[in-house]
């Protein structure tokens, strides 16, 4: 009797089952109710095929919940999987180096402006354009690695600005840190500290100054950059779950 089941159901391994149907037996063409799992004249199993369409469930629609790739990514993603997603630098950096390039140059015309204001307003617009188009779930460490790399993208252009203008207006520049060492040697009596202020004034100790500098100058902009980050991906993600 088993080895008709192929015959009678050629998706056998895939989708089968022991549900009746209302239809003739495939032995004896008797007739046989619905759901009626063997024949009542000949005692042959009767096989339904299940269609792929019943097997699949609709999600149902909430009132007034707008369902968006965001929302269901944050619904399908296992938590612990968020962190390990990965974050496609490429896609980021194409979107964040324009914004990076306007940061460095404006900061070195107006450093108050560019660092407190520009860098995190460029970075929160850089991390939006960015999850538009990878609405994946993220965490705070992710911004705030995407938060450093915006702050040295932006130094970079930063440094590159700074000094070709400073080797535009040499003399001008090495006549400012050369009257503020002057006036800080001034203030200070002691005799050493005095002849190691002074050096900053030769050649040698004006470029030693400038690179210590731009040292402190990239740290702000890492600092400011990764702070700035981490604080955007934690805002956004609790403002989606506030709309949730």
């Amino acid at each position: 009797m088993l080895f008709l089941l192929p015959l009678a159901c050629p998706a056998f391994p895939l989708s089968c089952n022991l549900v009746g149907m209302q239809r003739d037996c495939y032995r004896c063409r008797q007739p046989i109710e619905e759901q009626v799992a063997f024949c009542s004249s000949c005692g042959a199993p009767q096989i339904r095929v299940s269609r792929p369409s019943e097997q699949l469930s609709e999600v149902p629609a909430l009132p007034g919940v707008e369902i968006t790739a965001e929302r269901l990514a944050a619904v399908n993603t296992p938590a612990d999987l968020v962190g390990r997603s990965g974050i496609q630098w490429k896609s980021f950096s194409r979107t964040a180096a324009p914004l990076a390039a306007f940061t460095g140059i404006l900061t070195v015309l107006a450093p108050p402006l560019g660092l407190f204001i520009l860098l995190p307003a460029s970075l929160i617009l850089s991390i939006y354009i960015y999850r538009r188009t990878r609405p994946a779930p993220m965490r705070g460490g992710q911004g705030a690695r995407m938060g450093a790399l915006m702050g040295l993208l932006s130094f970079i252009f930063y440094a590159a600005f700074f000094l070709v203008n400073v080797s535009r207006n040499q003399p001008a520049y090495r006549e400012i840190i050369v009257n503020k060492v002057h006036e800080v040697v001034a203030q200070n009596p002691d005799q050493q500290v005095q002849q190691t202020l002074q050096w900053f004034a030769t050649t040698d100790g004006l470029i030693a100054l400038t690179v210590m500098v731009l040292a402190v100058i990239l740290l702000v902009f890492l600092v400011i950059g990764m702070g700035s980050g981490a604080l955007a991906v934690t805002l956004g993600k609790a403002r989606n779950r506030s709309q949730l």
